[in-house]
């Protein structure tokens, strides 16, 4: 996204929201409802109503992911099935509690941001590129080989060594820490 003008927000209607590239901590984004970091579009009346870039509209209606070949995410205010499945989000592993993209030809679900992920990082000073791998990699921070409750996701591995693994979830953790 490029145009960082005040912007409108259908679940804050009563002001605009601005673009405050100054923030570098975390918050949770009142639309997705998952953790954010960094720069972000915020209520600079009082309101702490905070939302990721790309949770601010206008948003694509619907979105590709390279990792996940010829699937069409269509965005949903709430994920399918809110308040009886129990969704997570298939590039991180969290659970999905706000607006998703959804795809419904193989029922996988993504957070906004998850969606439009940098394909590369730079965490603890190491380059790191995101990956869908299906081998029951090790995480270096965690420990663990496959996601939070056993479920796949998607990894960072680093561009120096292309052994070291972070699970998404993990990276965007040590991305908190460090900011």
């Amino acid at each position: 996204m490029a145009n960082h003008g005040d912007k409108e927000h259908e679940r804050h209607p009563q002001h605009k929201l601005s673009w405050d590239a100054s923030l570098n901590g975390g918050y949770t984004c009142a639309d997705c409802k998952f953790v954010g970091l960094g720069p972000r579009y915020r209520c600079t009346k009082g309101c702490n109503f905070q939302v990721h870039e790309c949770c601010v509209p206008p948003r694509p209606d619907s979105v590709a992911v390279s990792l996940f070949g010829d699937c069409r995410f269509k965005f949903l205010d709430f994920p399918p099935g809110a308040g009886v499945d129990h969704r997570f989000c298939d590039a991180c592993g969290t659970d999905v509690e706000g607006c998703v993209y959804h795809c419904f030809h193989c029922d996988r679900d993504l957070h906004p941001s998850c969606a439009c992920m940098k394909d590369d990082e730079v965490i603890g000073g190491v380059k790191y590129r995101l990956r869908d791998e299906g081998k029951k990699w090790e995480c270096v921070e965690c420990k663990m080989r496959l996601g939070l409750e056993g479920k796949r996701t998607w990894w960072y591995v680093s561009e120096e060594d292309g052994e070291s693994r972070l699970h998404v979830h993990c990276a965007r953790k040590l991305l908190l820490r460090d900011a």
